[in-house]
């Protein structure tokens, strides 16, 4: 159980997150009708804690049903974020809910991005270039596959920071296709 003021400040989010979506304008089943040109941009901090992970995905869940997400993508984003802010609960902050955890979702009218924010020591994402998939996914052991979940779930996944100032994940969902490149 959290301290009573970290139950207080989830509390609190999960009552601002509510308000968020109700000030939010409906969307129709489009994604990418009727968006906006400007950004949106969505924010929530929470104490590090895995008992807020209900919290995180509501909120991201909201947001993407909002902007006309289809099921199967709203579950991809909700899974990748929710791989995204344990890691940074359990290995970034060990556990240690007095240091937040800040989401941050942003939509413009090309894609979804949700950026997940920690204070922890880092690490080097390129050890984990050379993952076989297989391998990993079919490994009889606890963790690590979490990176390659995200990677298979997202359009993008990009890892910046480290060197003791924290992480930052970014997460990409696309919501028309990208742009064919063009070889010729």
């Amino acid at each position: 159980m959290l301290p009573y003021r970290f139950q207080t400040l989830a509390v609190e989010a999960n009552h601002l997150a509510t308000e968020i979506f109700e000030s939010m304008p409906r969307r129709n089943s489009k994604a990418s009708a009727g968006l906006a040109k400007a950004e949106q941009v969505y924010e929530l901090t929470t104490p590090s804690h895995t008992e807020n992970l209900e919290l995180i995905r509501n909120f991201v869940s909201q947001i993407a049903q909002k902007i006309g997400l289809n099921e199967m993508a709203v579950m991809e984003i909700e899974m990748a974020v929710e791989e995204a802010s344990v890691n940074a609960i359990k290995h970034a902050h060990q556990n240690n809910a007095a240091k937040p955890l800040r989401l941050q979702i942003k939509i413009d009218k090309h894609k979804l991005t949700a950026l997940v924010k920690d204070q922890g020591q880092g690490f080097d994402p390129q050890k984990l270039d050379g993952q076989n998939a297989q391998v990993a996914l079919f490994k009889r052991q606890n963790g690590g596959r979490g990176i390659l979940m995200m990677k298979m779930l997202m359009d993008e996944v990009q890892f910046d920071g480290g060197n003791g100032k924290g992480m930052q994940v970014r997460l990409v969902k696309y919501l028309t296709p990208p742009p064919q490149k063009n070889i010729h």
